[in-house]
Protein backbone atom coordinates (compact mmCIF):
# COMPACT_ATOMS: atom_id res chain seq x y z
CA UNK A 1 0.00 0.00 0.00
CA UNK A 2 2.55 2.48 0.86
CA UNK A 3 4.51 1.75 -2.23
CA UNK A 4 1.72 2.50 -4.31
CA UNK A 5 1.28 5.83 -2.67
CA UNK A 6 4.78 6.68 -2.88
CA UNK A 7 4.81 5.75 -6.91
CA UNK A 8 1.35 7.66 -6.93
CA UNK A 9 3.26 10.89 -6.04
CA UNK A 10 6.44 10.32 -7.53
CA UNK A 11 4.33 10.06 -11.08
CA UNK A 12 2.44 13.18 -10.12
CA UNK A 13 5.60 15.32 -9.23
CA UNK A 14 7.35 13.94 -12.49
CA UNK A 15 4.24 15.09 -14.04
CA UNK A 16 4.16 18.26 -12.78
CA UNK A 17 7.83 19.01 -13.30
CA UNK A 18 7.66 18.04 -17.19
CA UNK A 19 4.58 20.37 -17.50
CA UNK A 20 6.59 23.28 -15.85
CA UNK A 21 9.71 23.16 -18.01
CA UNK A 22 7.31 22.18 -21.23
CA UNK A 23 5.90 25.65 -20.39
CA UNK A 24 9.07 27.64 -19.95
CA UNK A 25 10.25 26.37 -23.20
CA UNK A 26 7.31 27.69 -24.82
CA UNK A 27 7.18 31.26 -26.69
CA UNK A 28 4.19 33.19 -24.92
CA UNK A 29 2.19 34.26 -28.05
CA UNK A 30 0.81 37.43 -28.57
CA UNK A 31 -3.04 35.95 -29.31
CA UNK A 32 -2.55 33.55 -25.99
CA UNK A 33 -2.31 36.96 -23.75
CA UNK A 34 -5.56 37.76 -24.36
CA UNK A 35 -8.63 37.51 -23.11
CA UNK A 36 -9.83 33.62 -22.81
CA UNK A 37 -13.53 35.09 -24.34
CA UNK A 38 -11.86 36.79 -27.37
CA UNK A 39 -11.53 33.33 -29.12
CA UNK A 40 -14.76 31.97 -28.13
CA UNK A 41 -16.42 35.14 -29.56
CA UNK A 42 -14.92 34.46 -32.94
CA UNK A 43 -15.40 30.47 -33.11
CA UNK A 44 -19.23 30.77 -31.31
CA UNK A 45 -21.03 33.27 -34.22
CA UNK A 46 -19.02 30.56 -36.63
CA UNK A 47 -20.36 27.76 -35.66
CA UNK A 48 -23.86 29.31 -35.23
CA UNK A 49 -23.55 29.51 -38.69
CA UNK A 50 -23.13 33.39 -38.39
CA UNK A 51 -20.38 35.18 -40.10
CA UNK A 52 -21.12 38.85 -39.75
CA UNK A 53 -21.29 39.64 -35.89
CA UNK A 54 -22.47 43.05 -35.52
CA UNK A 55 -25.97 41.66 -36.19
CA UNK A 56 -26.01 40.35 -32.46
CA UNK A 57 -25.15 43.43 -30.84
CA UNK A 58 -27.87 43.88 -28.55
CA UNK A 59 -29.38 40.13 -28.73
CA UNK A 60 -31.02 39.00 -25.47
CA UNK A 61 -29.48 35.44 -24.57
CA UNK A 62 -32.42 34.27 -22.77
CA UNK A 63 -34.33 34.74 -25.29
CA UNK A 64 -31.91 33.06 -27.84
CA UNK A 65 -31.72 30.56 -25.07
CA UNK A 66 -35.46 29.83 -24.85
CA UNK A 67 -35.98 29.38 -28.41
CA UNK A 68 -33.50 26.72 -28.41
CA UNK A 69 -34.83 25.05 -25.82
CA UNK A 70 -38.16 25.91 -27.87
CA UNK A 71 -37.11 24.24 -30.98
CA UNK A 72 -35.28 21.44 -28.90
CA UNK A 73 -38.16 20.57 -27.56
CA UNK A 74 -40.70 20.57 -30.57
CA UNK A 75 -38.36 18.03 -31.83
CA UNK A 76 -38.33 16.05 -29.22
CA UNK A 77 -42.00 16.09 -29.25
CA UNK A 78 -42.38 15.16 -32.78
CA UNK A 79 -39.44 12.62 -32.98
CA UNK A 80 -41.59 10.75 -30.05
CA UNK A 81 -44.93 11.37 -31.77
CA UNK A 82 -43.80 8.92 -33.90
CA UNK A 83 -42.74 6.36 -31.59
CA UNK A 84 -45.82 6.46 -29.97
CA UNK A 85 -47.43 2.37 -29.85
CA UNK A 86 -49.59 1.90 -32.71
CA UNK A 87 -52.20 -0.69 -33.16
CA UNK A 88 -50.53 -2.70 -35.16
CA UNK A 89 -47.19 -2.89 -33.46
CA UNK A 90 -48.53 -3.87 -30.54
CA UNK A 91 -50.53 -6.17 -31.99
CA UNK A 92 -47.70 -7.75 -33.46
CA UNK A 93 -45.48 -7.53 -30.41
CA UNK A 94 -47.39 -9.57 -28.43
CA UNK A 95 -46.81 -12.64 -29.25
CA UNK A 96 -49.49 -14.13 -27.25
CA UNK A 97 -48.28 -12.63 -24.09
CA UNK A 98 -51.30 -10.63 -22.60
CA UNK A 99 -50.14 -10.42 -19.02
CA UNK A 100 -46.68 -7.85 -20.02
CA UNK A 101 -46.87 -4.27 -20.90
CA UNK A 102 -45.52 -3.75 -23.96
CA UNK A 103 -42.49 -2.01 -24.49
CA UNK A 104 -43.44 0.39 -26.60
CA UNK A 105 -46.09 1.52 -23.95
CA UNK A 106 -43.29 1.82 -21.10
CA UNK A 107 -41.46 3.92 -23.37
CA UNK A 108 -43.87 5.99 -23.84
CA UNK A 109 -44.13 6.67 -20.17
CA UNK A 110 -40.96 8.11 -20.41
CA UNK A 111 -42.08 10.85 -22.90
CA UNK A 112 -44.74 11.75 -20.97
CA UNK A 113 -42.77 12.05 -17.87
CA UNK A 114 -40.33 14.01 -19.60
CA UNK A 115 -42.83 16.74 -21.27
CA UNK A 116 -44.33 17.15 -17.85
CA UNK A 117 -40.72 17.95 -16.38
CA UNK A 118 -40.19 20.47 -19.41
CA UNK A 119 -43.72 22.00 -18.70
CA UNK A 120 -42.79 22.66 -14.80
CA UNK A 121 -39.40 23.88 -15.41
CA UNK A 122 -40.96 25.96 -18.67
CA UNK A 123 -44.70 26.78 -18.84
CA UNK A 124 -44.09 28.80 -22.06
CA UNK A 125 -44.10 25.20 -23.99
CA UNK A 126 -47.46 24.42 -22.77
CA UNK A 127 -48.79 25.09 -26.22
CA UNK A 128 -46.15 22.70 -28.22
CA UNK A 129 -47.15 20.42 -25.50
CA UNK A 130 -51.40 20.92 -25.62
CA UNK A 131 -50.58 20.27 -29.97
CA UNK A 132 -48.87 17.17 -29.19
CA UNK A 133 -51.16 15.70 -26.66
CA UNK A 134 -54.25 16.75 -29.37
CA UNK A 135 -52.92 15.25 -31.76
CA UNK A 136 -52.29 11.94 -29.86
CA UNK A 137 -55.85 12.26 -28.29
CA UNK A 138 -57.14 12.31 -32.12
CA UNK A 139 -54.65 9.86 -33.48
CA UNK A 140 -57.16 6.39 -33.78
CA UNK A 141 -53.89 4.32 -34.90
CA UNK A 142 -52.98 4.47 -31.35
CA UNK A 143 -53.63 2.79 -28.67
CA UNK A 144 -56.41 3.51 -26.52
CA UNK A 145 -54.83 3.82 -23.41
CA UNK A 146 -52.32 6.24 -24.36
CA UNK A 147 -54.38 8.29 -26.43
CA UNK A 148 -56.40 8.65 -22.96
CA UNK A 149 -53.05 9.63 -21.45
CA UNK A 150 -52.60 12.11 -23.97
CA UNK A 151 -56.21 13.47 -23.46
CA UNK A 152 -55.85 13.56 -19.51
CA UNK A 153 -52.89 15.29 -19.82
CA UNK A 154 -54.27 17.90 -22.31
CA UNK A 155 -57.36 18.87 -20.18
CA UNK A 156 -55.24 19.28 -17.23
CA UNK A 157 -52.63 21.34 -18.85
CA UNK A 158 -54.70 23.61 -20.46
CA UNK A 159 -56.37 23.82 -17.11
CA UNK A 160 -53.08 24.88 -15.62
CA UNK A 161 -52.43 27.31 -18.17
CA UNK A 162 -56.29 28.84 -18.43
CA UNK A 163 -56.16 27.81 -21.87
CA UNK A 164 -59.58 27.22 -23.32
CA UNK A 165 -59.84 23.84 -25.59
CA UNK A 166 -63.62 23.85 -25.24
CA UNK A 167 -63.38 23.98 -29.46
CA UNK A 168 -60.75 20.56 -29.25
CA UNK A 169 -63.00 17.14 -29.95
CA UNK A 170 -61.46 14.20 -27.70
CA UNK A 171 -63.74 10.94 -28.84
CA UNK A 172 -66.15 9.99 -26.55
CA UNK A 173 -64.49 6.46 -26.00
CA UNK A 174 -61.88 8.09 -24.69
CA UNK A 175 -63.29 10.89 -22.42
CA UNK A 176 -65.22 7.36 -20.65
CA UNK A 177 -61.42 6.27 -19.75
CA UNK A 178 -60.07 9.97 -18.83
CA UNK A 179 -63.03 9.92 -16.62
CA UNK A 180 -61.59 7.77 -14.21
CA UNK A 181 -57.81 8.93 -15.12
CA UNK A 182 -56.47 10.68 -11.89
CA UNK A 183 -55.79 14.48 -12.68
CA UNK A 184 -52.63 16.01 -12.74
CA UNK A 185 -51.98 18.52 -9.87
Amino acid sequence: MKFKIIATLAFLFGLALWSFRSAETKPVLREQQKSPLALANQLIPELMGKKDTSSMVGVNTAEVLRENEKAQFRNYLETSYVRLPTLQAISLSKDGDLHRVPPEVLESSEVFGYIAEKLKSNPSLTRDALSFYNACAANEQLITSIRAVCARNLIDWAKKAQIDISQVHIPEKILQIVVVLPERN
